[in-house]
């Protein structure tokens, strides 16, 4: 395949896109042109339907309580966006693509065909060659070009992270970015170790599947300071240990002072979430406020936020993920028919809170026998 700087082949030694290559750049321009109203309509319609609107709020909040702090405001709400309209959501951008190739021209046509399937890139950059960044897949075996703009000026070793599109026009291992690729100084690679010791703690392999579904989780990792980070994983042994000997120094406590009664007496431990961790009381924010968006009673919310509190209190977990939490006790409850409203899937769940289905089912199933 001719590149646009290569040699003619015609032998006039022009660069090709000032000889022949001149007949094929008025088509590659209607063609990028094309393209552009494509995606853009696309984000410009995305999403349509009130459901789907209100799906896309839910999410963008999700995002909002994790990632506050963390990211600007803006940046959060446009990647929680992309995450929705080209993964989450991956089957209105397919339809889209189709509706779109029923009267696109053959070159558009075979762009859009490798458009189907977005995925999540996290690579190295090995090399710059011929106008290319050449990327190498950290948790795979992956090799990647990408268009070497002058917007991306980063030195070998970096770190790009984002949802890409493949872009075959030029290249057969090409891709694009769907808008925003984030970058990671080689300095800051341990982020990469990080995200390896998140997903052996959810007993998954990091390929592009598990990318996908922890995406939150990542952009959380990726956006907390090295230093912090080490600071947390230092403190988390320790805290947990002096925690659950706080717990067992108040049960026997219990155990040899509370009076002897027939009547059950409610612990205040089921109200008091002063001493539960930081990612323990976030989760039982997040619970509380779909709750009350998915329009449960008064009596209904308060049994279910003493169900998740007494389970902290009684095997005190590391909570890493709170949608993964809420999600599992959404499970839970639902087949304990305690929740109004259309029943849903553990997939549908999963998406919802942004965790992966496998994370929603273990809490599902930590949940079992514990809400009635």
């Amino acid at each position: 395949m001719v590149k646009r700087n290569d040699p003619c082949p015609c032998g006039s030694g022009k660069k090709y896109k000032k000889c022949h290559g001149r007949a094929e750049s008025g088509t590659h321009l209607l063609t990028e042109q094309e393209l552009k109203r494509i995606m853009a309509d696309y984000i410009g319609s995305t999403p349509a339907t009130g459901n789907d609107r209100a799906e896309l709020s839910l999410l963008v909040k999700t995002w909002m309580s994790r990632l506050g702090g963390l990211m600007k405001a803006g940046a959060i709400e446009g990647a929680a966006y992309e995450h929705y309209a080209f993964n989450i959501r991956r089957d209105l951008w397919q339809r889209h693509l189709e509706r779109s190739a029923a009267t696109a021209r053959e070159e558009v046509k075979r762009v859009l065909k490798s458009w189907n399937d977005p995925f999540v890139m996290f690579a190295e950059l090995a090399e710059k060659e011929d106008g290319y960044l050449i990327l190498k897949d950290v948790f795979g075996v992956g090799r990647w070009a990408m268009a070497d703009h002058e917007r991306i000026d980063a030195p070998e070793g970096t770190i790009l992270f984002g949802t890409v599109l493949a872009d075959p026009r030029v290249r057969e291992d090409a891709v694009q970015p769907v808008s925003t690729l984030y970058s990671i100084p080689s300095q800051n690679a341990a982020a990469a170790d990080r995200i390896s010791a998140f997903a052996d703690t959810l007993g998954e392999k990091t390929d592009e599947a598990f990318l996908e579904s922890n995406l939150l989780d990542i952009f959380a990792i990726l956006h907390t300071p090295a230093e912090e980070a080490e600071q947390q994983s230092d403190a988390a042994e320790p805290q947990e240990q002096a925690e659950q000997s706080e717990q067992a120094a108040g049960e026997a406590a219990a155990a040899t002072e509370a009076p002897v009664t027939d009547e059950p007496v409610r612990s205040t431990a089921d109200g008091d979430i002063e001493n539960l961790t930081d990612g323990q009381r976030s989760a039982v924010t997040l619970l509380m406020t779909e709750l009350e968006s998915d329009g449960l009673g008064h009596d209904g919310k308060d049994s279910l936020r003493s169900a998740v509190i007494r389970y902290f209190r009684q095997e005190n977990p590391i909570v890493r993920k709170p949608g993964g939490i809420v999600a599992g006790l959404y499970l839970a409850a639902q087949e304990e028919n305690l929740l109004p409203g259309e029943a849903f899937t553990p997939k549908e769940v999963a998406k919802r809170f942004g965790v992966s289905e496998s994370t929603a089912q273990k809490y599902a199933t930590a949940f079992s026998g514990r809400l009635n």
